[in-house]
Formats: C-alpha cells, sequence, structure tokens
C-alpha cells in the first residue's frame, strides 16, 4: 500500500499500528486465561495426588552431610553449526574431580550431514552419541584417577525407549555398551557411581505406585509439590515400574544392571523442580551417603557441585561457536577468498557472526 513517494498514508500506518496492539493484547489474553484456567483445572489434582503419593510412599530427610573426600562430576556438550552446504556436530564431555579440581577429557568428536536442513534425525543422532561420549570419559577417567571415591553423572543410568528412535544399531550398541563398561568397572574398582538428572520427564514413580492412569502429570511436577526441601522419596525401580505398566524397557533390559532411583528436592527455590538419581543395586548400601553429599553440594539451581563445575568447563555456547565461526571465515578467505559455501542457514546468521 505504498503511496507517492514510497510513502504510507498516516491512516494506513495508524491501522497497522492498531491491528499490531489488537494482536499483542490477544496473545496476551490468551496466555494468561489459558494458564489461569489450567491452574484452577489442576490444583486439586495435584494436592489429591500429592496426598495419595505420601500415603503409599516412604519419605526421608536428607542431612548436609560429605562422606566423599574425592569426586568427580562429569558432562558433556554439544552444538550444531549449520551450513548451506553441511550441518556440522559437535560433541564433547569432561569430568571435574574435587578437591583437586583435575580436568580430564577425551577428544571431542565431529560429525556432518549434507542436507539443506539441520533436521530432526541428525539432532537426535548428535544427541544419542554424546550421552555415548559421556559414559565412555567417565570410564576412561576413573582409569586413570581410580582414588575418585564417588562418580556424579550428568545423565541418567536407566534410558526410556526414546532413545531407540535415535541413531542406527551401532549408535545404540555404542550407547549400551559404554554405560555398561562403566558399570562394571565402576563395581570393580568399588567406585560409588550415581546418575543425575536435572530435569527429569520421566514418570517413572507414577508407574511404579499404579497412577499413570489418574493424570499425564511427570514424575518431577507432583514431586515438586509433594516433597519439602531436603527431602527425598525411598527408592524404587524404574525398569520395575515400566514392566508393570506393560510398557516397553528394552533399553534399560540391555544394560544388564538393576538400576534403582530416588527423587530428591534439594533447594527451598518455588520454580526448582526436584532432582532424580539414579544408582546400581551395588551403591544402595551408600545411599544416604550419596542423597547428604548431593543435598550438601547443590548450592546453586539444586545441582551437586561437581556436576555445576563439570558443565562449567563443557559448555559449548553459541557465543563460543560464533567466534570460531567468525576464525573460519577469515582463514577461508585468505586461503581462496571464496566464502559462501560456509553461509549459514537463513535466521542463523546474527549468533553465527556473519
Amino acid at each position: 500500500m505504498l503511496q507517492e513517494g514510497g510513502k504510507y498514508q498516516l491512516q494506513d500506518y495508524e491501522k497497522m499500528k492498531l491491528l499490531s496492539d489488537n494482536i499483542q493484547l490477544s496473545v496476551r489474553d490468551l496466555i494468561l486465561t489459558e494458564i489461569s484456567e489450567s491452574f484452577l483445572i489442576n490444583q486439586p489434582k495435584i494436592v489429591d495426588l500429592s496426598f495419595k503419593i505420601r500415603e503409599d510412599m516412604c519419605f526421608f530427610p536428607m542431612s548436609k552431610h560429605d562422606s566423599f573426600k574425592v569426586v568427580a562430576g562429569v558432562d558433556a556438550g554439544s552444538q550444531i553449526l549449520p551450513l548451506a552446504a553441511q550441518s556440522y556436530g559437535i560433541i564433547s564431555a569432561l569430568c571435574y574431580q574435587l578437591p583437586s579440581n583435575k580436568i580430564f577429557y577425551l577428544s571431542p568428536e565431529s560429525m556432518t550431514v549434507y542436507k539443506n536442513l539441520v533436521s530432526t534425525k541428525f539432532k537426535n543422532v548428535v544427541n544419542i552419541r554424546r550421552e555415548a561420549k559421556l559414559y565412555e570419559t567417565a570410564l576412561a577417567f576413573i582409569e586413570k584417577y581410580p582414588e575418585t571415591e564417588l562418580l556424579l553423572i550428568d545423565g541418567p543410568l536407566v534410558f526410556s525407549d526414546w532413545w531407540l528412535l535415535s541413531g542406527d544399531r551401532k549408535d545404540k550398541t555404542r550407547l549400551i555398551s559404554a554405560v555398561k563398561n562403566l558399570l562394571y568397572y565402576c563395581k570393580k574398582m568399588k567406585v560409588i557411581i550415581a546418575g543425575v538428572v536435572k530435569r527429569p520427564s520421566a514418570r517413572y514413580l507414577m508407574y511404579h505406585l499404579g497412577l499413570d492412569g489418574v493424570s499425564s502429570f511427570s514424575d518431577s511436577y507432583v514431586l515438586l509439590h509433594t516433597l519439602n526441601p531436603g527431602e527425598r522419596t525411598d527408592l524404587f525401580s524404574p525398569q520395575h515400574a515400566l514392566h508393570h505398566a506393560s510398557r516397553s524397557s528394552r533399553l534399560i533390559d540391555a544394560i544388564d544392571f538393576s538400576v534403582y532411583s530416588f527423587y530428591a528436592r534439594m533447594s527451598k527455590e518455588w520454580s526448582i523442580p526436584p532432582i532424580r538419581v539414579d544408582i546400581p543395586q551395588y551403591c544402595i548400601g551408600q545411599l544416604d551417603d550419596i542423597a547428604d553429599y548431593c543435598y550438601a553440594t547443590s548450592i546453586t539451581d539444586g545441582v551437586p557441585l561437581p556436576i555445576i563445575k563439570a558443565d562449567e568447563e563443557v559448555k559449548i555456547s553459541r557465543r563460543f561457536v560464533s567466534e570460531v565461526y567468525s576464525e573460519i571465515l577469515g582463514r577461508v578467505s585468505r586461503n581462496n577468498g571464496e566464502i559462501r559455501h560456509l553461509a549459514p542457514f537463513w535466521g542463523e546468521g546474527r549468533w553465527m557472526g556473519a
């Protein structure tokens, strides 16, 4: 609706401005209404579920007690560089040991796909290889530093069958082997190991208690309303829970270890959900020590300190990738002057520094 001289008439601008304001107000009203109505509907359900869970399960207080002298946290990171000709996946994992502040990592990995878009399949392959790298790095670390008493993994020791949708047979075999080899070696060397799931979305406890048909809420959401700060649930078996709910547990079964879990609320902050902690059967005797250590060191976002430290060191941020991308542009430009095949996908230009 351009007028003479390429300008909008004032009345057209005012109409567009009014339309824009109306859309924003409509979105605001929709969000407020949806969330308010959802809360009013769900709040009584949550109260009833919380009461039912406290009736059917034992809960235990945790103390801020540290029984371990040498503890290591392990975390993995990944990033995808989407370019016009190829997409590059970068994968790394790192161990951080306290109190020595030792840092250990294996060589990072890369993978490429020749597509115009970063497909969901490619992202899933990056995810499953990142998880495998996590456990492989943890094993290599324990082999080098067997004096470690407690190893905290930033990830699960039990896996839903969602992982079977990621990667090919080789990737799945690699993940299963990495977890099994780590657990076998830790048991042999008498290293206590626990997997810490910071943002659990599973419903293992709901299955365990036979409450999966009552609601579709995740364990962590219900337990945020059920657990008091500094409190944990009793142990339960996710594997048995899935069997009880007649759901597949092929990936858990393939690990060859009985793994048990508990949920613990580590923070008083109302917006931080409980974490899930997975431990193999041979570590059950140290259950209280594991829970107490995690609680004693969960000073940031309800996450144990060794995992926080590993996360800080291994994180591959978008800013970092942007800086590396800028260096790539400079190197290719100096070598042959042609950089068009390094063009980022549409929408990625700003963060990639193009």
